[in-house]
């Protein structure tokens, strides 16, 4: 008499292997989630910069922060520096206040980011950088 050795998985071992991957998914998602919302926030940091920049050489050749044709303004700007990123899904907005001598960029939050907990993010001309409504300590936010 021949024996015919059964391959397979038991419904036991089966129901080990699900609830191994449960908590490894439960572990590893909301780390995920975290690290794609830290390169978010620098790519917003690394925009502003840029931002700061072209103001600063504005400033240079103008020997002002506004357009002196639309005070308070600064068109350039405006038609430069918008969404971010500039295609797809934006995931901040940059709006600029100017004065002749100072300017303050703001990164709002949008779509994916709005729930982020380092909130926006703010620098000025005078070089502070801030992380208005932010729930998180702002010294994890800024760097």
């Amino acid at each position: 008499m021949a024996y015919y050795r059964l391959k397979g998985f038991t419904l036991i071992e089966l129901m080990i292997t699900v609830a191994i991957v449960g908590i490894l998914a439960a572990v590893a998602l909301p780390a995920y989630s975290q690290y794609i919302a830290r390169g978010k926030r620098a790519e917003v940091r690394a925009e502003v910069l840029r931002g700061e920049g072209w103001l600063e050489r504005f400033n240079t050749e103008n020997n002002r922060y506004d357009s002196s044709a639309a005070p308070n303004t600064n068109p350039g700007f405006t038609a430069r520096f918008g969404p971010v990123p500039s295609t797809g899904s934006a995931n901040y907005s940059m709006t600029l206040v100017v004065t002749s001598t100072a300017y303050t960029i703001t990164a709002a939050r949008l779509n994916s980011m709005v729930s982020d907990a380092c909130g926006d993010y703010v620098k000025t001309s005078v070089g502070s950088i801030s992380a208005p409504n932010a729930t998180l300590d702002a010294s994890k936010c800024l760097r």
